[in-house]
């Protein structure tokens, strides 16, 4: 819990700087004065005075904001700033102004995800490879509607996938939801429609889809039969009593239907052959040998300049993922219990730390970029609301009145503060015992 909060005050607080710095550092460069500089809103709890800006912390850890003299009413107002609001700057300085705080977390996380890259990522080996099918889990969505091993899906309903990671992302979102997978099979494509299941708390899509794998050992449970009839880390599994093995799942298809029945393993090590006898032991009625299912992975260690090249492409596809999700939202076809709070966050910036700085920068450039993104969304009280206004006041020709922008920003307070309220509940939902989630949810009493 500790490790949590300090990290997600970290990495928000750092964000937020960021954003807000952004403004600062363009209402610097346009010339136009600046009362505060708060990091959170509401009352100030601590800070200090310098060169006419009053540099604060502020109650609430939700943001944060810039005053500019000139740029019109924002979050301060709401907190309850009663200076009289002086003539507003011209349009174009408040569209910079407005612009440089999104901007300069998308160029953070454009940063972030570069420095990851130099200092080397793990990424699974096969997501970067053409989506052929592998196995398909029995009784699973996509085993009911007749994929195959050795499809290979090109498209989710009009969405082409050139890769592994771009359909798991596509399933991913699309818990519940029927989807069109797009089939290459024997020459012909296919139109295959199902419906991934909605698992976990976060309402996941799950497929049973899974991509080819080597019968590599990658790694043994402690005390399993498979350690001790001497399988060792690195072994390759040529064939299970005499029938071939040419990818990990056939393991799973030759294994698990005899529990405590000795088997004879064909196994390469080294150059040389091996046979070993092992048996299953039963677990729910399948045989079980204690070899988990690890999918290889490779380290992207670039050099700063591939780096820079690899942050670019990866925010890019990140920004497009994000846009399909939000329309997936507005569309009712993706759950909101697939989005973030402050709660999960600081579950996953804990996690992101324990395992080291590296995955911490990379959760770093990944909400970074969030946070830009959604800061131009065309929300009032948002960024983008305010440069939405300044758009139609420029096709106007003139501009609102405050009273009336004040109005529109009350109206984006009360939109912002319901998404807060329903993505609290949910983070709440997803941290809950299993009992009580279970009786929320219908799900029968503990």
């Amino acid at each position: 819990m500790l490790i949590s909060l300090l990290a997600f005050v970290f990495v928000l607080g750092v964000l937020v700087i960021l954003h807000e710095g952004g403004h600062f550092l363009a209402a610097r460069l346009v010339h136009a004065p600046v009362d505060v500089f708060s990091v959170g809103i509401g009352k100030r709890l601590w800070g200090f005075k310098r060169g006419g800006t009053d540099y604060r912390i502020s109650l609430l850890p939700l943001g944060g904001y810039v005053r500019v003299v000139g740029l019109g009413p924002d979050e301060s107002d709401l907190a309850g700033a009663t200076d009289v609001e002086p003539e507003l700057l011209p349009r174009w300085k408040r569209t910079i102004i407005l612009l440089a705080g999104p901007v300069m977390n998308i160029l953070a996380a454009i940063v972030f995800l570069g420095v990851a890259f130099v200092l080397g990522v793990q990424v699974p080996a096969y997501q970067s490879q053409p989506a052929v099918v592998g196995w398909v889990e029995p009784s699973s969505p996509a085993a009911k509607v007749g994929i195959r091993p050795g499809d290979r899906i090109v498209a989710v309903d009009s969405t082409r996938i050139p890769t592994w990671e771009d359909l798991e992302n596509m399933i991913l979102t699309s818990g519940g939801h029927q989807v069109t997978l797009h089939v290459l099979r024997n020459g012909r494509e296919l139109a295959i429609p199902m419906t991934p299941k909605r698992i976990t708390r976060y309402g996941f899509g799950y497929s049973g889809i899974l991509p080819p794998m080597a019968p590599l050992v990658q790694g043994l449970q402690p005390g399993s039969p498979a350690e001790r009839c001497g399988l060792k880390k690195g072994d390759k599994i040529l064939a299970v009593d005499g029938q071939p093995v040419k990818q990990f799942y056939d393991l799973i298809r030759l294994i698990s239907p005899h529990p405590g029945k000795t088997l004879t393993l064909t196994v390469a090590r080294g150059g040389s052959t091996l046979t070993l006898h092992v048996t299953p032991r039963n677990v729910g009625g399948e045989g079980k040998i204690g070899i988990p299912v690890i999918f290889p992975t490779r380290l992207e260690k670039l050099g700063p300049i591939r780096a820079f090249h690899a942050s670019i492409r990866e925010n890019v596809r990140m920004t497009i993922e994000t846009f399909r999700v939000i329309g997936r939202l507005l569309s009712r076809k993706a759950s909101l219990s697939q989005v973030s709070g402050p709660l999960d966050i600081a579950r996953i910036s804990g996690q992101a730390a324990r395992k080291g700085i590296r995955s911490l920068i990379w959760l770093m450039g990944l909400i970074s970029l969030q946070l830009g993104i959604f800061n131009l969304l065309p929300i009032p009280l948002l960024d983008g609301g305010h440069l939405t206004i300044i758009a139609i006041e420029a096709a106007l020709r003139r501009d609102f009145s405050i009273k009336v922008k004040e109005r529109i920003m009350e109206v984006g307070f009360v939109l912002l503060m319901l998404l807060m309220v329903v993505v609290l509940y949910n983070d709440i939902l997803k941290i809950l015992p299993e009992s009580i989630y279970r009786m929320l949810h219908g799900g029968g009493t503990p």
